[in-house]
């Protein structure tokens, strides 16, 4: 992610999980996750410990715990798998 960064800290913030949408108190088990593709042509996820600078970035998700990581990582690889799919048979 960039480090050229404006932070707005916000005060609140919604966890990118499925079906989850719970907003951030002040628990410490929040965790930052996105994905990038430049740095080894690939599609790569990222997961982070909760950082402020982290989670204003542009395509950061705030996730709020384990399973909604896992659920989240589970959609990025079905959908990696997916895309290749559709080149292959293209």
């Amino acid at each position: 992610m960039s480090e050229n960064l404006f932070l707005i800290p916000s005060p609140f913030y919604r966890c990118a999980g499925p079906n989850c949408g719970v907003l951030k108190g002040g628990s410490d088990r929040w965790w930052v996750m996105w994905s990038s593709f430049g740095d080894y042509e690939q599609p790569v996820m990222h997961l982070a410990p909760w950082d402020e600078k982290l989670a204003v970035q542009e395509g950061a998700m705030h996730v709020c715990g384990e399973g909604c990581a896992q659920k989240l990582q589970s959609q990025f690889m079905g959908n990696v798998s997916v895309s290749r799919g559709r080149k292959s048979n293209g």
